[in-house]
This record gives C-alpha cells, sequence and structure tokens, in this order.
C-alpha cells in the first residue's frame, strides 16, 4: 500500500447555502446551515484515504468540542491522526462558508491552533516521511512548519507537493524544495504578478508556470475550475480538460484535485493521467455540499473516469 503524509490544516466548517453570495454590508436569506470538518490539509488527507492509500495527517487542534469531533471525523475517514496534535493554546481553526446556487463560494478563516504547529511535531514524524510514498502540504499551516516538514521530505527523496493556497509570500528557499505546486488562476496570479487578462489564455499559463520553474520547482499544475488543468515542468506540457458535471458546492474541489493528482504520482502514473484524475475527484466532490462529506472513493473515481473511457 502506498503511504501519503499530509503536512496541513484541520478546520470546523460553518456551510451556509444562500440565495446568492452577499455584498458588503448586505443581508442574504440561507436556505441551510451545516456543521463540517474541513482545512485543506484535512479535506487532502480524506481524499488520499479514499483512494486506498496509507495517510498519516500532521497537524493540531484545539483542546475544545470542536478539536475532538474533527479529529475523530478524521479518524472515521481511516486517516491515521497519531500525529494531530492537541494544544491548550490555541482553538481549532474553523471556517463560515456561504455557497451560492451555483456552487460559487465565499468564505472566512480563522486558522488557529493551524497556525501552532511545532518543530517537535515534525522531527516526530520524519520517521514517517522517509517511508512515505508523496509528501503534500499547504499554505494554511504556519511557515515555519511547512518549511521543515518538505526540508525533511526532500532530504529523504520523497516527491513533494504544495498546494500554494491562500497565496502568501514565500521564501526563496522553499521554492527549491517543491517537486510540483499547484496554485489556481487567482493563486498563481498573484504570486507571479501576471495578470490573467493581460495574455492571451495559453501564453499566460505557459508564463506563469516559468515564473514557478524560475525560482527552482520542478513542475507546475495549474488548476483552472471550468477549464480543467495546465502542466508544465519545463519539457513535459499538457492541457487537460474538465469534466462536466452539475456543481453544487466547489468547496473541497480543489483540494479533491490535490487528492487526486497526490495519488497519480505516488503510483508514479504518467502526468496526464494524474491530471485526469485529479480532475475526476475535483468534479465529483463538487457535485455535493460540503467538504468531506463531498469525498468519493477510489472505486466511484474510476467507475466515473471508466464512463469517459479512461483507466486507471
Amino acid at each position: 500500500m502506498k503511504k501519503a503524509i499530509v503536512l496541513g490544516s484541520i478546520n470546523y466548517d460553518i456551510v451556509s447555502a444562500v440565495e446568492r453570495l452577499p455584498v458588503r454590508g448586505e443581508t442574504v436569506k440561507s436556505f441551510s446551515t451545516e456543521m463540517f470538518v474541513g482545512g485543506k490539509g484535512s479535506n487532502q488527507s480524506v481524499q488520499i484515504s479514499a483512494m486506498g492509500m496509507s495517510v498519516q495527517f500532521v497537524g493540531l487542534v484545539g483542546n475544545d468540542d470542536m478539536g475532538k469531533t474533527v479529529k475523530q471525523a478524521l479518524t472515521g475517514k481511516g486517516v491515521d491522526t497519531g500525529c494531530l496534535k492537541v494544544s491548550d493554546t490555541f482553538k481549532t481553526g474553523c471556517a463560515i462558508i456561504f455557497v451560492g446556487p451555483s456552487g460559487e463560494n465565499m468564505l472566512a478563516y480563522a486558522p488557529g491552533a493551524n497556525h501552532g504547529i511545532s518543530r517537535e511535531q515534525i522531527e516526530q514524524g520524519a520517521g514517517s516521511i522517509q517511508n512515505a510514498d508523496i509528501f503534500i502540504t499547504q499554505n494554511e499551516i504556519n511557515a515555519d512548519a511547512m518549511r521543515l516538514g518538505l526540508t525533511a521530505a526532500k532530504e529523504a527523496g520523497v516527491p513533494t507537493i504544495l498546494n500554494p493556497a491562500p497565496a502568501i509570500p514565500l521564501h526563496d528557499e522553499l521554492y527549491r524544495l517543491i517537486d510540483y505546486i499547484t496554485p489556481n488562476e487567482t493563486e498563481a496570479e498573484t504570486y507571479t504578478g501576471i495578470p490573467l487578462d493581460s495574455l492571451p489564455f495559453a501564453e499566460w499559463k505557459k508564463q506563469s508556470a516559468r515564473w514557478f520553474l524560475n525560482r527552482g520547482v520542478k513542475a507546475v499544475c495549474i488548476t483552472l475550475g471550468s477549464n480543467g488543468a495546465y502542466f508544465f515542468d519545463g519539457t513535459q506540457e499538457y492541457d487537460v480538460p474538465a469534466f462536466s458535471v452539475s456543481a453544487v458546492d466547489t468547496t473541497a474541489a480543489g483540494d479533491a484535485f490535490n487528492g487526486g493528482f497526490a495519488y497519480g504520482i505516488a503510483h508514479k502514473l504518467p502526468v496526464a493521467r494524474c491530471l485526469e484524475i485529479g480532475n475526476a475527484c475535483g468534479a465529483l466532490a463538487a457535485t455535493v455540499l460540503g467538504a468531506q462529506n463531498s469525498i468519493h472513493n477510489i472505486g466511484q473515481i474510476k467507475e466515473f473516469l471508466r464512463e469517459r473511457k479512461i483507466e486507471i
């Protein structure tokens, strides 16, 4: 069984389905409000686990009811939470999410314990990192923890993925630790400073990817929502279209993509197939309200792809 280490965020999500997304100072009607487990790291770990891989999650929650709830939920999804510690200092991370009728969303996020991951936690998980087939992290945790985790994985020769969300500044040294970086369009614009409308779309994608490659990243995968995913490593270049689905909630679609992409990389599949798997995971996640409850398992992913004449 392939093994993944996910160093990342875990949140208690409050999701409200609204008639339309509000503007500043506006109150809109909500049709329902649900509580879910979320956080980019947690969501990605659940998707990887649902693909049949062994997953160890490294993170931090508060010593509160929300922390107990999210930890139990993650364990219930088959994720190893031995390195998910409890803090008496920080509260559990929490996100408040509004979802519009077409699946579009906006949110407010309080990172809480996600920004308190310690060096000791990373060192405790170092042995597991050395035996992993893939390492993935995100920007929702404290920068020093992310750097230490990427360094440990790189030194062990484990392929690394950074999902640079949210788009916060990165130290130059970090780029050289990243094998695959997976920004979406907005994050790519923020990092590169190249506006999406400043170039023809094909040229914008390539120039944006080159910006990351020039800083030491080995390969770039830009997720493009309904336009699929774009990959470039300086030699290989792929544009893989999205799968058409009726979107209900896109909250976890990006995380599902990253989980599926990580599965493909861990299994050393061709890059184009990794992108197709990621697109399938993201598409199916968008058809269900909420984060982790929208994650589909390997059987469902295979069937979805098989219906489209793609075998994994």
